[in-house]
């Protein structure tokens, strides 16, 4: 019987475990920062709704698909209320209607995501007319940041017992 040889993938691994530690900082950070510390937008809305177009999720009715005039974006935000979701912290986003001036405060799009649509930012924190909140992100972020970090880190551990007993190269 001929024995396998060994692929040298510690390196590598440790690399990816490394991009998630980062991306878990990153995910932390951004869900800890004040609103003053995103980029807005103020407008009047002129879509709200529950779908938009082919969109269809699984659990209709847990996301609010909003459009500002002349922003090139529409915001998905998602306000499941489901036990279990990682919901919004505060949202009252069904009071809102047609012609009404918001300020979104939104991130930029979340690095390393694939098959995304670029018809839409998910990254809406907060949403206010008249100086009133309407929407409060909830902590997913930073949690799956925490994560994310403890997962990376746990990984890093496994990886370097493994290597000292041999098993990787």
């Amino acid at each position: 019987m001929i024995k396998k040889e060994q692929q040298p993938i510690f390196k590598k691994s440790i690399l990816a475990c490394l991009l998630i530690i980062g991306f878990g900082i990153y995910l932390s950070i951004r869900g800890t920062k004040e609103k003053t510390e995103f980029n807005n937008v103020t407008g009047q809305i002129d879509y709200f709704d529950k779908t938009f177009q082919e969109i269809n999720y699984r659990n209709k009715g847990d996301h609010r698909f909003i459009h500002i005039v002349d922003f090139p974006l529409i915001f998905d935000v998602f306000v499941g209320q489901a036990s279990g979701d990682f919901g919004p912290k505060f949202e009252q986003l069904d009071k809102l209607k047609l012609g009404d001036e918001i300020t979104v405060f939104y991130d930029d799009k979340t690095p390393l995501q694939k098959n995304r649509d670029l018809r839409f930012n998910k990254t809406v924190q907060f949403i206010d007319k008249d100086g009133k909140a309407y929407f409060i992100r909830g902590n997913k972020d930073k949690y799956g940041g925490y994560l994310a970090i403890g997962v990376g880190v746990l990984l890093v551990i496994t990886l370097l017992i493994l290597k000292k007993l041999g098993k990787i190269k």
